[in-house]
């Protein structure tokens, strides 16, 4: 990648703070069964919304400059995959299935796939395909793709058939999990990401750098942010604990 991008490391640092604030409540509320009504309703929902798409636009926005998205994708898939096992074992009826880490690391793969492709294709075009894209199939698990509240169109419900399908964005109708990030829409939100990066390219001897501002550190955020996925492998855990050990009345 080069120069490091602290300011994206920042910006990376400060979402996962927001997003481990936003697990504890749930602790507190699944776990310690305390009542917190903000978190359960409408605010709840826009807190966790702001934390995937910022992490997903960043992901996305990073893979632009990657030397190796392959590589990266294949070891995020990894961490998905444990998550997915460890809940399973220790945690079934939380369970987390496609979950965030799976959705980043099949992005990052899928992208660094077609990367010779997708460069071709304008930025300022592809940002507003995409961001068109993600609106239009936003709602794709619930049966349809369309303008919510407008013209939509059905899906077959053959399309929602088992696990590959769920991958894909088609959930089959007993499928659950705590934590779903399908292919379908979120990797058109990854592309806005990656796109809005090569927008903000400039050329310079033959090589493409960012402006100087992406380069500013702001100390301990920055370093949150640089060390993103074992925090995030680590988190969860620790904030359970933490939970059981410190809140009267948690229960299991």
């Amino acid at each position: 990648m080069g120069k490091r991008l602290h300011t994206i490391d920042s910006i990376r640092g400060l979402t996962l703070i927001s997003m481990m604030l936003y697990h504890l409540c749930w602790d507190l509320v699944y776990i310690a069964g305390i009542r917190l009504d903000f978190y359960t309703s409408t605010p709840g929902y826009i807190w966790q919304q702001s934390i995937c798409w910022s992490f997903i636009l960043i992901s996305g926005f990073c893979v632009a400059i990657s030397n190796h998205p392959i590589n990266r994708g294949l070891i995020v898939f990894l961490c998905g995959l444990i998550i997915t096992i460890v809940t399973s074992i220790f945690l079934p009826e939380d369970i987390v299935i496609f979950g965030v880490l799976t959705l980043h690391g099949s992005a990052m793969i899928i992208t660094g796939l077609l990367l010779p492709l997708l460069e071709q294709i304008h930025p300022a075009l592809f940002l507003t395909l995409s961001a068109f894209l993600f609106t239009i199939t936003r709602h794709i698990s619930e049966g349809y793709i369309g303008f919510p509240h407008a013209n939509v169109i059905t899906l077959s419900r053959s399309l929602y058939a088992n696990y590959f399908t769920t991958y894909l964005g088609f959930p089959f109708k007993s499928f659950y999990s705590t934590d779903y990030f399908a292919i379908i829409p979120w990797i058109f939100l990854f592309w806005c990401g990656f796109a809005l990066c090569r927008l903000l390219k400039i050329p310079k001897k033959g090589t493409l750098l960012l402006k100087r501002p992406f380069y500013i550190r702001i100390p301990g955020i920055s370093f949150i942010g640089k060390h993103s996925l074992i925090i995030y492998m680590l988190h969860q855990p620790v904030l359970y604990a933490l939970v059981m050990l410190f809140v009267p009345g948690a229960v299991n």
